[in-house]
């Protein structure tokens, strides 16, 4: 009996690693030129634009975008002339705590509102490789680019997955 009981609760925790969300944002460790957030998101947009017509597409961001590259990014996007829907995060007051605590509120994503968006940004991988990914509805996009002396530079084509 207890042997089926661990087993089963085992795999229990093994379907729930595998449902969690996964992290989005922006996730590089370390120390980076302050202007390589900015840089990123300008090519994100131009790769963006030979495959979604800017005044033709809306995009509901799934997620908050409060680091330098998210932030980069959105503004690239309305500058070029997408709609871009933003999570926002609110502050409410916790009754139990009457302390003030940062909660996101989703967007309802649809459609109608705009294709679900979100974005990854990490690294650094084998030192010096950092990696960008878009996911716009239900495709990807991913580039890597390499550091060297305070300078960004592209090390491969866009990746699209469909």
């Amino acid at each position: 009996m207890r042997r089926r009981l661990s087993v089963v609760l085992g795999i229990g925790l093994l379907l729930a690693g595998c449902v969690s969300p996964s992290p989005y944002g922006y996730l590089v460790s370390g120390t980076v030129p302050p202007q390589m957030p900015e840089r990123l998101a300008q090519d994100t947009v131009t790769r963006m634009e030979d495959l979604y017509p800017p005044a033709h597409t809306r995009l509901a961001l799934t997620h908050p975008a409060t680091d330098p590259y998210g932030l980069a990014l959105i503004e690239a996007l309305r500058r070029k002339g997408y709609g871009v829907m933003e999570s926002r995060v609110t502050t409410r007051m916790n009754p139990s705590t009457r302390d003030d605590m940062p909660v996101a509120v989703q967007p309802a994503v649809s459609h109608t509102e705009g294709l679900p968006f979100g974005y990854v940004v990490d690294g650094p991988f084998e030192s010096r490789l950092y990696r960008v990914t878009i996911f716009i509805g239900s495709h990807s996009l991913s580039r890597v680019y390499l550091m060297d002396a305070q300078v960004i530079a592209q090390a491969g084509a866009w990746v699209r997955k469909e």
